[in-house]
Order: structure tokens, then C-alpha cells, then sequence
């Protein structure tokens, strides 16, 4: 789960980047990504961008400048930046689970952690299934698996983007 959630993130911290851009005349960015009919192509023009110019490359407010810093490191090193994500995600996920296995098994419904695990995990774990479920039904598995592949190979000689990371193989 983890790794499916840290491969989706990226596109959709992209897109939501791509719809923030907002200069204060059009510039070639914003007419790109207004003629743009699909996140994964906004997503990659915003990621482009990103790479080339750094974050002040778009036009955002300052609430979304640290969301701008994030993209931009990872568009500059997908391969580190995408495991530090998967392994901050795969401790909340385990937390979680000791989490229930401390409610199930002991019983013990006011853990002192069962409120920080909650608070932390479940939105990530909503991620995690609200994407299985836009996959379709047979390709769960498929699903995880690329995502645990996409996590290797990304930014390497296959020319992986960070904007493909769960497309499926073509």
C-alpha cells in the first residue's frame, strides 16, 4: 500500500500545482496547461517546468511554495526523494496495523497511540484505496507490484517519469 500511495502522489501534487499556477498574465505554462484534457499531461508540463526552472518556475501564492519545493526536489531526484516517501509511508501503514492488532487482540480501545495512528494513516490509507479502486478490478495486484517496480526504476535508463510512476506497461 505504501509504495502504491507514494507512486500516485506525485501526479496528483503535480496536477494540484498545475491548477494553482496562476501568473499574472498567461504565460506559456498556463495556456499549455489550460489546453491540456488529462492530469497526466498537466502533471508532466508542470513537472518539466520544475525541472528546468526550480520552483519559482510557477506562479503560485505562498501557501503552496513548500508543495512547489517538495516537486521540485523529487523532479531532481525521483530515486531518493520517492524512498524516503515510501518508507515514511510504509511506518505509518505498519503503525496502523500494530494499531489494530493492539485493538483486536488486546482489546485495548484508548491506546495513547490509536489517535496518532488514525490521524496519520488514514488519509494515506484512503489514497491507497480510493486509487486501487479507480484501477481496474483485476489489476489490484498488478497495481502494487508496479508500483514497487516503479519505486526502482524511476529516474534511471527506462526514462520513467514521475508523472507515469502507476501507468500501466504500453
Amino acid at each position: 500500500m505504501a509504495a502504491i500511495i507514494a507512486c500516485s502522489w506525485p501526479r496528483a501534487e503535480l496536477t494540484t500545482l498545475a491548477h494553482r499556477h496562476q501568473p499574472a498574465q498567461p504565460d506559456a505554462l498556463s495556456e499549455a496547461v489550460a489546453a491540456c484534457t488529462a492530469n497526466r499531461e498537466r502533471a508532466r508540463l508542470v513537472a518539466d517546468a520544475l525541472r528546468a526552472g526550480g520552483p519559482e518556475a510557477l506562479a503560485l501564492k505562498y501557501t503552496d511554495t513548500a508543495a512547489a519545493q517538495r516537486m521540485a526536489a523529487l523532479v531532481q531526484n525521483p530515486g531518493k526523494q520517492l524512498a524516503e516517501v515510501n518508507h515514511a509511508f510504509r511506518i505509518a501503514m505498519r503503525r496502523l496495523y500494530r494499531t489494530r492488532n493492539i485493538i483486536l487482540h488486546g482489546g485495548a480501545t484508548q491506546g495513547v497511540a490509536l489517535d496518532a495512528s488514525l490521524r496519520t494513516a488514514a488519509p494515506l490509507l484512503g489514497a491507497g484505496l480510493d486509487r486501487i479502486v479507480h484501477a481496474s478490478y483485476t489489476e489490484g495486484l498488478d497495481l502494487a507490484a508496479r508500483a514497487e517496480v516503479a519505486l526502482q526504476l524511476v529516474d534511471g535508463e527506462t526514462g520513467l517519469s514521475t508523472a507515469d510512476l502507476l501507468e500501466p506497461p504500453r
